[in-house]
């Protein structure tokens, strides 16, 4: 794998990126399908397709809008948002972008007396995504 600057990785919504971001990561996790029996001699056999599969995106930043705040505290609004993009910090490579329905599961915002406002927020996918 080639080095890449961490900060070429941008998390969007609506093709704008999120400003303010200074940490992205992404995770995927896939839940195995056990099938262990008897006759596996006590060694653990797993299926070769996911039970489930799940993207992660979280994010931490200095407060620069109020985008994510705004979804994270809205009463009327959804948390689930349909235009979220991911372009990974390579994005020189074929596959660099994952697009996707992700749902806003949390959001955090510090307020030091000494520094500037800080937040966090963390994306889970919801159905199928794309990777362009």
């Amino acid at each position: 794998m080639a080095k890449a600057a961490g900060r070429l990785a941008v998390l969007s919504k609506n093709a704008v990126a999120i400003g303010g971001v200074r940490v992205t990561t992404i995770s995927i996790a896939n839940e195995p399908i056990d099938v262990t029996d008897k006759d596996s001699n006590g060694v653990v056999e797993l299926l070769a397709v996911a039970a489930t599969k799940q993207i992660t995106i979280s994010v931490e930043g200095v407060y620069k809008d109020p985008v994510l705040r705004d979804l994270a505290f809205s009463a009327a609004g959804s948390p689930l948002l349909t235009d979220i993009t991911f372009k990974f910090a390579d994005a020189l490579a074929a596959a660099d972008t994952v697009a996707g329905n992700f749902f806003l599961t949390s959001y955090e915002e510090g307020n030091p007396h000494d520094d500037g406002v800080e937040f966090s927020a963390e994306f889970v996918s919801s159905g199928s995504w794309t990777v362009s």
